[in-house]
C-alpha cells in the first residue's frame, strides 16, 4: 500500500514487549531509493538517544492508533549502538549495527530491482532511479534522512521552485515510489503534486534541490496531490498517463 514518510514521523515505536520511543526519521539508499533504516528517538528530556532499526524489522504501521509496530523486544532496541548525530552514516556503524541485529550487510548495494518490488498495475516499481551528482559521491554509504530532503528546491529545466514536501513509499517493501512537491513554498494555498522517482534526473545534496527533467509548469499543471485519498491504482494510471504524454511529447 502507497503510504506518506512524513505521516509517521512521531509515531509511537511498539516493540514486543511494550513501547519505546518515537520514530524521528527514514534513511534510504539514493541508489535504489529504498528504505533501510527507521530512525528512533529512544531520548528523553534529560538526555538524548538516537537509534537506528533495520527495516527488516518493521511492521506495517497502525494508522488508526499511530503505532509502529517493530519485531524486536524493548531491550534490543535500547542495546542498539547510539546513532551517530552527523550524517553521512559510516559503513563501520552499519557493519556494528548489523552485527547487532545479526543480519547480513546489504551493501554492495544491489542493483534495482533484485530485491523485488511491490505489485501493482501503475508502474511496476520504478523505471529508474535519481542518482547523485557524480562528484558528491565520495561518501562509503548511499544513506540519506528524509528529514534531510526535505524542504529541498526543485530544478526544473526553466526553473527553480517549490520544494519536497514528502515521500511516497510502498509499505509492503519500503520502495520509495514518488516525491510529493509544494510547488510554492510554505504558503497554505499551494497545490502539492506527486513526481514519479523516475523522472527525477538527480538529487544534489550540495546545492540542495531535486532536478527534475521537466518544464515548470508540467509540473504544476500534474494531477493534485489530496493526502485524505489512498494512492490506488486508478489514481495512479492518471498519473502515468499525464507524465507519459508530456514525457514523449
Amino acid at each position: 500500500m502507497k503510504r506518506s514518510i512524513r505521516e509517521l514521523l512521531g509515531y509511537t515505536i511498539q516493540a514486543i514487549d511494550g513501547e519505546k520511543g518515537k520514530v524521528n526519521d527514514f534513511l534510504f539508499d539514493d541508489e535504489t531509493w529504498i528504505i533501510r533504516y527507521l530512525e528512533g528517538d529512544l531520548g528523553s528530556f534529560f538526555s538524548e538517544k538516537r537509534v537506528l532499526i533495520p527495516r527488516e524489522h518493521l511492521s506495517e504501521p497502525n494508522w488508526g492508533n499511530e503505532h509502529f509496530p517493530i519485531k524486536l523486544t524493548v531491550k534490543k532496541i535500547e542495546n542498539s549502538p547510539d546513532l551517530e548525530f552527523d550524517l553521512p552514516v559510516s559503513r563501520t556503524y552499519e557493519k556494528d549495527l548489523t552485527d547487532h541485529y545479526e543480519l547480513t550487510p546489504y551493501w554492495p548495494a544491489y542493483p534495482m530491482g533484485a530485491e523485488g518490488v511491490a505489485s501493482m498495475i501503475y508502474p511496476q516499481g520504478p523505471l529508474r532511479t535519481p542518482k547523485s551528482m557524480e562528484n558528491e559521491d565520495k561518501i562509503e554509504t548511499h544513506l540519506r534522512s528524509f528529514n534531510e530532503i526535505r524542504g529541498y528546491f526543485i530544478n526544473a529545466i526553466d526553473d527553480r521552485f517549490g520544494h519536497i514536501y514528502d515521500l511516497i513509499i510502498d509499505d509492503d517493501l519500503w520502495q520509495i515510489m514518488y516525491v510529493v512537491v509544494d510547488t510554492k513554498n510554505f504558503v497554505p494555498w499551494s497545490k502539492r503534486v506527486l513526481l514519479p522517482i523516475e523522472v527525477i534526473e538527480e538529487i544534489s545534496y550540495k546545492k540542495q534541490e531535486a532536478i527534475v527533467n521537466l518544464p515548470k509548469d508540467t509540473i504544476k499543471d500534474a494531477p493534485e496531490y489530496d493526502p485524505a485519498l489512498a494512492v490506488n491504482s486508478e489514481y495512479e494510471k492518471v498519473l502515468y498517463d499525464f507524465y507519459g504524454r508530456k514525457v514523449t511529447h
